[in-house]
């Protein structure tokens, strides 16, 4: 091999540049979601773990922009998701489907202040429950490509029962063809 300058060999200074390179790009956030939910779901308590994402774009009846975040105890398909909001162009295309029917999640949506709203709580069969009104977010980013943030709450049910939530959310939001209604 030839000595280029200073002793370092072709092959040296080009893992050299590379590694220098690759030092300085950013890095590629990764989807993320976790968090816990332990309380009274209707007449079930539970104590759920959140593991899975999915998030996109929809429009409420004010025509305001939206994120919708759904957070689920297992694995989601969000290949199917998707075409089912391309289809339909309506978020409850996702309830209509199997995609949610076998997986407790929970659902809110971040409006363009970086609030969180319409906070729901689902766990099969059938047990839902709206939390809306409580807690505190954090969203840290919310533009029409991602969205990261918190939230979180240890506030009392009605019925004086402890719950405690935390959430814990980041992705990439789908690409489904424009905003969907919700």
């Amino acid at each position: 091999m030839k000595t280029l300058f200073f002793g370092i060999q072709k092959f040296g200074l080009f893992f050299v540049l590379a590694a220098l390179v690759a030092w300085n790009m950013p890095a590629v956030a990764a989807d993320s979601a976790g968090g816990t939910f332990v309380g009274a779901i209707g007449s079930q308590r539970v104590s759920l773990t959140f593991k899975d994402i999915y998030a996109f774009r929809a429009v409420d009846s004010d025509k305001k922009q939206l994120t919708v975040v759904i957070l689920s105890e297992s694995p989601l398909d969000k290949k199917a998701m998707t075409a089912a909001l391309k289809k339909e162009r309506k978020v409850m295309a996702l309830q209509r489907g199997p995609y949610l029917d076998s997986t407790a999640y929970a659902q809110f949506e971040v409006d363009q202040s970086g609030e969180i709203k319409g906070l729901y709580f689902f766990k099969p069969p059938g047990s839902n429950m709206n939390l809306s009104g409580i807690g505190t977010s954090a969203v840290k980013v919310n533009t029409a490509k991602r969205v990261e943030g918190r939230f979180t709450s240890d506030e009392k049910s009605t019925s004086g029962d402890a719950r405690k939530i935390d959430l814990r959310f980041a992705a990439d939001l789908a690409d489904i063809g424009g905003l969907v209604e919700n």
